[in-house]
């Protein structure tokens, strides 16, 4: 299988209104679902040989008012990596785990929750990993958030004042 048919596959089962902005560019199949269909499509990717985990992460749009969520997995049967994003809301931003799927997602969404706040239903081990241990979120701010202000962290470097 190659990222065409797998895209072809995907509308096919899952109707082509639910697999958007799809686009294939060097062995990689790009496209985003709705939240709502997410963990049926990773299910369907899981049990089609896209079992590696290789990153996770969101990105902020406050102007959308959403939080966009992705995750990369390659196949290791088919050599390729499919990127899947969907959406989820900046003001309650939630989403369940995806770890009984890839459990190698783990630190991934950790990291997720801890630097742009997003709540990650079902994880086992919610709790900072590369924040400091007197980070305080209600303060500070979650870092990878649009609206973060990290010149209050600039600190002069060598000899600048």
């Amino acid at each position: 299988m190659n990222p065409q048919e797998l895209l072809n596959q995907l509308k096919e089962r899952f109707g082509e209104e639910n697999i958007q902005e799809a686009r294939v560019e060097n062995k990689r199949l790009f496209f985003k679902v709705p939240y709502e269909k997410a963990h049926e499509v990773a299910l369907f990717l899981k049990e089609n040989g896209f079992d590696m985990p290789i990153t996770m992460g969101g990105t902020d749009f406050p102007k959308k008012n959403v939080i966009e969520i992705f995750y990369g997995i390659w196949s290791s049967v088919h050599d390729f990596v499919v990127m899947m994003k969907f959406d989820i809301s900046r003001e309650e931003p939630k989403f369940k785990t995806f770890i009984e799927i890839w459990p190698g997602v783990h630190n991934f969404e950790r990291e997720t929750w801890e630097l742009l706040g997003v709540e990650v239903e079902g994880h086992p081990r919610l709790k900072l990993l590369l924040l400091p241990d007197d980070w305080s979120f209600e303060e500070e701010g979650y870092p990878l958030r649009k609206d973060f202000n990290p010149s209050r962290y600039k600190r002069p470097w060598g000899d600048e004042e």
